[in-house]
């Protein structure tokens, strides 16, 4: 048997809820009082709602404070890599402190390529 998704867990309740409530006087008759019980559930199904309220929430924060960390980082790194470009204009292309600084960014951003004498 296949595990109950969480909105048929939460649909589950929600339907015994409901039966419990039409089916009252006839489960009293037979000694059963389910006021309680539909008490309890209705409170526990609302809590559950106000908990996947809360998660919802929470997702959404998260890929907004993921999209901000990327975005503040691209920032960053552009700047720090149009700051190389500045250093080479003062100190030229081919100055040690450029190159590396160069080589730096390179071995940083993508693998370096294997040379043809492996």
């Amino acid at each position: 048997m296949a595990k109950m998704t969480e909105s048929g867990k939460r649909d589950f309740v929600s339907q015994m809820i409901t039966i419990l409530q039409q089916n009252t006087t006839l489960l009293t008759d037979a000694g059963f009082d389910p006021t309680a019980k539909i008490t309890q559930l209705d409170t526990e199904l609302t809590a559950a709602d106000d908990a996947e309220g809360r998660q919802i929430d929470a997702k959404a924060a998260a890929k907004i404070a993921t999209r901000e960390a990327q975005q503040t980082l691209k920032t960053a790194y552009d700047d720090g890599s149009a700051t190389v470009e500045i250093i080479a204009g003062f100190l030229g292309k081919d100055h040690p402190l450029v190159q590396e600084l160069r080589k730096l960014r390179k071995s940083n951003g993508k693998p370096e390529k294997p040379s043809g004498n492996a």
